[in-house]
């Protein structure tokens, strides 16, 4: 069955370091969700511009915002701001990602730059990536790190890149976004569809053989995982989101413009934009920030950790939501 969104709002929110956003008028507890008996809680650490990527690691928030990539001890005031990444010029950062290591990767215009222990690494087409820029990385099983670009795939394993294109099976060489499941599966989405990576081939999935459900547009840049199962989500052209659980196809028709981040939390799945922020929990659509409890102007990448916490890489900063299932 087909959802439509309800009607953004504009948010307001002043930067802080600690606050609470009180939910003057829950929705019903129904489905999935849950009424709080106490306000949201939330920190957030200040960026002096919109946060457009960002990882965490024990106690340390690594971000990028469009001039540079700072590295923030969540236990202290003072960052460390990096320009330049081993050769990588910190611009034009996509994506932020930590490995089982502690390595740190992240995308740019220039490549993808590595940072292990207090030294960058940096990698190009000259040393086993596509050309181009990066647009987005995961991690993928077995300690792989995935890259996409305009030009095709490549995973880092054993020390070397391995590149994928049309060639391989990939439907397209437009990778726009990549996302890992349990079983070790890598799903890759481009401008022509989605492509599965078994480890041995491609499977390849377009409007064509999805059924009336599945994809439309075929252009895919946005994918996400939900923890507790392997059911992914993603965008499909400038307004659809589309699941997939590995046999059946669900299509929500016209949500919203500019998606540019999914997050489930295990009951409810958020969605970013430039816009604001939307929350579903399997029956509605919410985007007021007084019900769903996240002050957010604009959010462009989301993350859950390990221990529930809800993190928002936003207009001006990172915010972390304190486990909203732990009261």
């Amino acid at each position: 069955m087909f959802k439509r969104l309800i009607p953004a709002v504009a948010l307001v929110v002043g930067i802080t370091a600690v606050g609470a956003f009180a939910q003057k008028n829950p929705e019903d507890a129904r489905a999935k969700e849950i009424v709080y008996e106490k306000p949201n809680e939330f920190k957030i650490f200040a960026a002096p511009e919109a946060v457009r990527a960002f990882a965490v690691h024990g106690n340390s928030l690594w971000y990028a915002t469009a001039k540079q990539v700072i590295l923030q001890p969540m236990n202290a005031k003072n960052h460390q701001p990096f320009q330049n990444m081993g050769g990588i010029p910190a611009t034009d950062v996509t994506a932020i990602a930590i490995d089982g290591q502690g390595r740190v990767w992240i995308a740019a215009g220039g490549g993808v730059a590595m940072r292990q222990g207090s030294t960058f690494t940096a990698y190009t087409s000259a040393n086993g990536l596509p050309e181009g820029a990066v647009n987005c990385l995961a991690l993928g099983s077995g300690g792989d790190v995935w890259a996409g670009t305009d030009n095709g795939a490549a995973r880092f394993s054993g020390g070397s890149w391995t590149k994928f294109t049309t060639e391989q099976g990939l439907v397209s060489n437009k990778v726009q976004a990549l996302v890992a499941d349990s079983r070790g599966n890598m799903y890759i989405g481009t401008n022509r569809g989605l492509s599965v990576y078994n480890g041995v081939k491609f499977d390849n999935y377009t409007h064509r053989n999805t059924g009336s459900n599945g994809l439309d547009m075929n252009n895919i840049k946005v994918l996400a995982k939900e923890p507790e199962t392997d059911l992914i989500w993603m965008t499909d052209g400038p307004r659809n989101v589309v699941t997939y659980n590995g046999k059946e196809w669900n299509r929500y028709m016209d949500i919203h413009d500019g998606i540019t981040s999914i997050m489930n939390d295990t009951r409810r799945t958020w969605f970013g934009s430039p816009t604001g922020l939307l929350r579903f929990n399997g029956d509605e659509w919410v985007s007021s920030a007084e019900r769903h409890g996240v002050p957010a102007e604009q959010v462009y990448a989301m993350y859950r950790d390990p221990n529930g916490n809800l993190w928002f890489g936003m207009e001006k900063g990172v915010m972390m939501l304190n486990n909203p299932y732990r009261r």
